[in-house]
């Protein structure tokens, strides 16, 4: 396979204002726009839990917020051969034993919720990605403990760092749109860009940003 992915699905019940509608989040998000990029992806889908969330989306701050029920049923996943695995997420997941089994790049992401407990499961993450919302600690002591690169998104771009090196990326703030499931995208866009380009790592998290930032612009424009 070319990804797998790990970690949480749930079913998601949305509100926009009034307006209430339900959607596949979590693994879901990631594995959409996977294929909604590149369709020639072969992907694996291995939940290791599934949940609920409740969301509320504020259009008009650009702002998201949840509560949550990730893991309603837990199971430990199969392994299947792939040359990425992603996690989703590494905090509230109560079993990460699995990931020492992983073998190729393996990414992973944090999810508003409690501290990751284990930060040692971190020398196995070639690549962190969380939000300035779920940020528990400095980016650099992070990036320390990683085995590779932190990456800190926020509507406004990205903070990376590996602990030594530090780079940030700007990216222009979208008005009155869902961001509902952006950071998954920006995560989805990246690992599709490091599998089939051979571009500097900095260039691929401008291409992600710009990449997501575009599909929302459309979004906007076929509202309009």
């Amino acid at each position: 396979m070319d990804v797998s992915l790990y970690g949480h699905l749930t079913y998601d019940r949305i509100f926009e204002d009034f307006r209430k509608y339900t959607s596949i989040g979590s693994i879901g998000n990631v594995w959409n726009f996977l294929l909604r990029i590149n369709p020639k992806l072969k992907v694996n889908i291995e939940p290791t839990a599934i949940g609920e969330a409740l969301v509320l989306v504020n259009k008009d701050k650009v702002e998201r917020t949840s509560v949550a029920q990730l893991n309603l049923k837990t199971k430990k996943p199969n392994i299947i051969d792939s040359k990425w695995s992603h996690i989703m997420y590494i905090n509230e997941l109560d079993d990460l034993s699995f990931i020492k089994d992983i073998k190729g790049i393996v990414s992973a992401d944090i999810c508003k919720g409690k501290e990751l407990e284990n930060k040692n499961i971190l020398k196995d993450i070639d690549y962190l990605f969380i939000s300035d919302e779920d940020i528990f600690t400095d980016i650099r002591e992070l990036g320390k403990l990683t085995k590779g690169w932190v990456i800190l998104h926020h509507k406004t771009g990205s903070i990376c760092t590996d602990g030594d090196k530090l780079f940030e990326t700007k990216v222009s703030v979208i008005e009155n749109v869902n961001v509902l499931g952006a950071g998954d995208m920006f995560a989805a866009s990246f690992i599709n860009e490091q599998l089939t380009t051979s571009l500097e790592f900095k260039k691929i998290v401008i291409n992600s940003h710009r990449r997501v930032t575009n599909y929302l612009e459309s979004i906007v424009n076929e509202k309009n």
